[in-house]
């Protein structure tokens, strides 16, 4: 049987990735398709910031700082603009279900970013799983219960970030326990409960220092 075709940005990336052109990396592939790219399919978002990770290397100072304030400008639009549609009513099911897909997949494209050193600093991460998991900044408590596509966003982001996050951050045993809160609180599908269990048993088992 023939192998199934693989997406053409797929294909640039990874001829880019082999370049040692830098104009021809900065040239053939901008910010906004690479981010697209890594949002399309859940194989795509490590090997696309495997690239950002190598650009950024490749770049010189000025430039490297320019290219990642930019990825990061269009990663926060891509986000606040994937919840905001999510919030519309009447909004159909295969609607709903590609922007929440492209979500996850964006989540652990960042994810991949800060494990890969491209993204420095914590603050990107405590945001997004604040965000995402429901904490209430004024009152300084969580407030009530995420949504399923929400919680699926989090084990992305922090499954993609592994221990370079939950053994090195002050803090991060915050989000653990707000996971395990999350798991007896509701009744979750099959597949995103397996989710949770395993991030968890992860971070039991390797990630504790």
């Amino acid at each position: 049987s023939s192998r199934p075709r693989v997406k053409g940005e797929f294909v640039v990336a990874m001829g880019l990735a082999e370049s040692k052109n830098i104009e021809q990396l900065r040239s053939r592939m901008s910010i906004p398709q690479m981010l697209s790219a890594g949002m399309k399919n859940h194989r795509f978002p490590k090997p696309m910031a495997k690239l950002a990770a190598d650009l950024r290397e490749r770049l010189d100072s000025n430039a490297s700082s320019e290219f990642i304030r930019e990825l990061m400008a269009a990663c926060q639009i891509e986000f606040e603009s994937l919840l905001s549609s999510l919030e519309v009513d009447g909004l159909d099911v295969p609607q709903a279900m590609a922007s929440q897909h492209r979500l996850v997949n964006l989540m652990a494209f960042i994810g991949h970013l800060f494990r890969l050193r491209a993204v420095r600093g914590n603050s990107i991460i405590h945001c997004l799983l604040n965000a995402l998991l429901g904490w209430d900044q004024e009152r300084s408590r969580w407030q009530g219960q995420p949504q399923e596509f929400e919680v699926n966003c989090a084990c992305a982001l922090l499954s993609a970030v592994g221990s370079a996050y939950a053994c090195n951050t002050r803090g991060s045993r915050v989000y653990l326990a707000r996971l395990k809160s999350i798991k007896t609180a509701r009744s979750w599908s099959e597949a995103t409960q397996q989710e949770i269990d395993a991030l968890i048993h992860t971070w039991a088992q390797e990630w504790t220092p």
